[in-house]
């Protein structure tokens, strides 16, 4: 099992002895040619002393953007709002610049709000160049300040550097593995990724974006005298936040800064003016959904399932839900069950049985439809051939659908910021809940996570159902061994987990070298041109943990369209809400087919405000 879907660990004695079963077998085809997932590799911007200085000359990364406008807006006592973005910009196309508010929350001005009223305030001054401060209006203490900086915005680059006082404490942008307080000698990436070779990974981007920090600084070392405040950029492009001695640079690869101020003065009080007042308070959920959950992969059929949940109830253990992984589905198609081992008939009798005791069942469902293979009509898929009826995928340009590789083969992705994606969605959850009483989710691999670079599938559809191109635990003619009883990658001691992270504490001080360092020399740098977006290679490099630190590898391309014609938006704005906006038309269907009940699911990759439909 990967160890990002353990949420308990399996009873071993159900399981010894399994067969392995996961993903179901193939028939005989070959796993994609290398060539399919060729990606040139380029340095991160950040460890290469031979990449530009951005606060030094223009167009350092992007072509400069000249005719800006200053948003400053008084929105709450506790709320400050600073919106920096072009000039020019066409409201009907915000979603490139400043993100919609249909697709993550954007507040405004509270009634009553004003700049005599607020905790806040905003100074400013143009010389040398624009640079602005935000201080607490009591005590005119600063927490947010550029004065002594550059702020640059290019159409593919934008910075933003804040001075912080020395040795200051931040907490949060999420998602990371590491400690609760942020290091000052550290840079979180954001660029949702799956990691195929270890997702417990220290110190690299994860699933999931959410751009926002609190800060506390403590005052004579007393709790009662520190006072707290919080800082959210609404932006989901690509993005860089560096951690320095007495600084913070804030890099995204577009957008513009959108960017909110919470006077706090509490940690507590910060976290709700950042829940109640921007991205909206967590969904209350009924009483099950906080109980206890088991999931594993392995687990062969209905009766294997009933085993499990026999052996809880005989070691007196609550177990309120039950899910399953892929081994449920006919070669891992959403919305279908495996023959001779998940057959409706006998899942019927068993959820019967489950929700007479009052616990309930949440399979997997991964956001991305199998493409059946044109020239074998034993191969078809219903679900698939809806979705292109409703032109509800995402497109390899304007011409064809975007064509990946997920789990089944072949696959494509819901456009899932468009109605008639919505409406594909809704119509398979309660089309399937019709054959299978399920009661949730759990939404998976929606970083979005393709396994080959690009629109591998144009001109091989008729090789589907394809392998995925890596060998599996349990896959024929390879030595991986499988422990069933365990989750894979599961130690016995937390030897090699310790020693991870003492490696990842002493990294983080030569991760970003000094001038002193042999300089690394620039490979495959894409040099900013007039008039032209690079999307897949843009010129500034941020530091994605995967192979060639490509924004192309392991997830859909960021140069694929979306069908919100006629701006088309690409994935290289949108890629970091795909999680987002799947698990909110995971909730709406789930919405439709659980009438007046509120629905359950959890979402592997969020954004700011996905808590407020789904469990994380």
């Amino acid at each position: 099992m990967r160890a990002s879907r353990t949420l308990a660990m399996a009873l071993p004695a159900i399981v010894a002895g399994q067969k392995p079963q996961y993903p179901p077998p193939f028939p005989p085809t070959p796993i994609l040619p290398s060539s399919i997932n060729y990606a040139p590799s380029v340095t991160p911007n950040v460890m290469d002393t031979t990449a530009p200085n951005a606060q030094v000359g223009c167009n350092a990364y992007g072509n400069d953007v000249k005719d800006l406008t200053l948003s400053v807006q008084y929105q709450s006592q506790e709320r400050l709002a600073v919106r920096i973005y072009p000039k020019h910009l066409q409201p009907s196309n915000q979603s490139l610049y400043i993100l919609s508010p249909s697709l993550t929350p954007q507040p405004g001005i509270g009634y009553g709000a004003s700049k005599a009223s607020s905790d806040l305030a905003f100074s400013w001054t143009n010389s040398p160049s624009f640079q602005f401060r935000i201080t607490r209006a009591s005590s005119g203490e600063t927490i947010f300040d550029t004065y002594g900086h550059k702020i640059v915005f290019e159409d593919q680059f934008l910075e933003l550097v804040t001075n912080m006082v020395p040795q200051y404490n931040i907490y949060g942008l999420a998602e990371n593995l590491r400690g609760f307080r942020i290091p000052n000698n550290f840079t979180q990436t954001f660029w949702n990724a799956y990691n195929l070779d270890n997702d417990q990974e220290l110190d690299v981007n994860g699933h999931s974006v959410h751009p926002v920090y609190l800060e506390t600084r403590y005052g004579n070392g007393s709790k009662d005298s520190s006072l707290s405040h919080g800082v959210y950029a609404r932006n989901a492009h690509g993005q860089e936040w560096l951690m320095r001695d007495e600084s913070i640079t804030y890099r995204t690869i577009g957008g513009s800064f959108d960017l909110y101020f919470l006077s706090g003065s509490t940690p507590k009080e910060v976290i709700s003016q950042y829940q109640s007042g921007i991205v909206n308070t967590p969904y209350l959920p009924a009483y099950w959904h906080l109980g206890f959950q088991q999931v594993r992969w392995s687990y062969q059929n209905w009766s294997n399932l009933q085993d499990v949940v026999d052996a809880y109830a005989a070691q007196n253990i609550q177990l309120e839900g039950l899910m399953s992984d892929l081994d449920y589905l006919k070669t891992n198609r959403d919305f279908t069950d495996n023959p001779g081992h998940y057959d409706i008939g006998p899942g019927k009798a068993f959820l019967d049985r489950l929700h007479a005791n009052g616990q309930y069942y949440m399979p997997i469902l991964d956001p991305n439809i199998y493409v059946p293979n044109p020239a074998n009509a034993s191969d078809a898929y219903p679900p698939y051939d809806r979705g292109a009826e409703l032109q509800a995928y995402i497109r390899d340009g304007n011409d064809s659908f975007y064509y990946g590789v997920e789990w089944p083969g072949f696959s494509v992705f819901p456009d899932f910021i468009t109605p008639q994606a919505q409406q594909f969605w809704t119509e398979q959850c309660l089309a399937f809940h019709e054959k299978l009483a399920y009661d949730g989710f759990w939404l998976d691999v929606n970083d979005a996570t393709s396994f080959c670079t690009g629109s591998c599938g144009q001109g091989l559809r008729e090789e589907n159902p394809i392998h995925v191109p890596f060998a599996l635990p349990g896959d024929p003619n390879t030595s991986v061994a499988v422990d069933y009883r365990y989750p894979e990658m599961f130690n016995i001691t937390n030897a090699t987990e310790a020693s991870s992270a003492a490696s990842a504490m002493m990294s983080q001080s030569i991760m970003y070298p000094t001038p002193s360092v042999t300089p690394t020399p620039t490979v495959g740098r894409t040099l900013a041109t007039p008039d032209v977006r690079n999307l897949t290679y843009p010129p500034y490099a941020i530091n994605n943990f995967l192979p060639g630190h490509s924004l192309q590898k392991q997830v859909i391309s960021p140069d694929a369209t979306h069908n919100d014609g006629p701006y088309n938006s690409t994935e290289y704005e949108l890629h970091n809400l795909y999680g987002h906006t799947s698990g909110n038309a995971t909730y709406n269907a789930l919405k439709a087919v659980f009438p007046g009940k509120r629905p359950f699911f959890i979402n592997r990759s969020t954004f700011s405000g996905s808590g407020n439909f789904s469990g994380e």
